[in-house]
């Protein structure tokens, strides 16, 4: 993959690839000021003799710069989402659906009652995708 150019989704020549590893792509980006950043090998797709970015520009230069001889493909992934901890927001921006007003005011949400019609099957890990009674412990 050294020395393919980068091209982001929105048609912007990013730089040219210089190394790679820990399935990172490190790219040179700038003409005068040149930067280096690492792109995950997973955000980026080889087509017709250049390397297509599935992000824009803006959020590979967003990303850490780095330095050839130091640096952890962690941050990278972290930046782009991924490694580190993943939460749900029920309520994003506290924003009230039909679900989380259901069950504070104590009605029972429609997978735990299909549930109980067949036969009162106690679900204790919330997992209601499986429901043949082979698979029932």
């Amino acid at each position: 993959m050294e020395a393919l150019e980068v091209i982001t989704t929105d048609d912007y020549k990013l730089g040219t690839v210089i190394a790679e590893r820990d399935d990172c792509v490190v790219i040179e980006t700038g003409h005068l000021f040149k930067n280096k950043h690492a792109v995950p090998r997973s955000f980026l797709r080889e087509h017709e003799g250049v390397l297509r970015a599935t992000v824009a520009k803006d959020v590979i230069t967003g990303s850490p710069k780095i330095d050839l001889e130091n640096w952890d493909c962690r941050s990278v992934n972290l930046h782009y989402g991924l490694d580190g901890p993943f939460e749900v927001d029920p309520d994003p921006e506290g924003l009230e659906n039909a679900e989380t007003a259901g069950a504070r005011a104590g009605v029972q949400p429609a997978p735990a009652e299909r549930l109980a019609t067949l036969g009162g099957a106690n679900d204790p890990a919330g997992v209601t995708a499986n429901l043949s009674d082979e698979n029932r412990s």
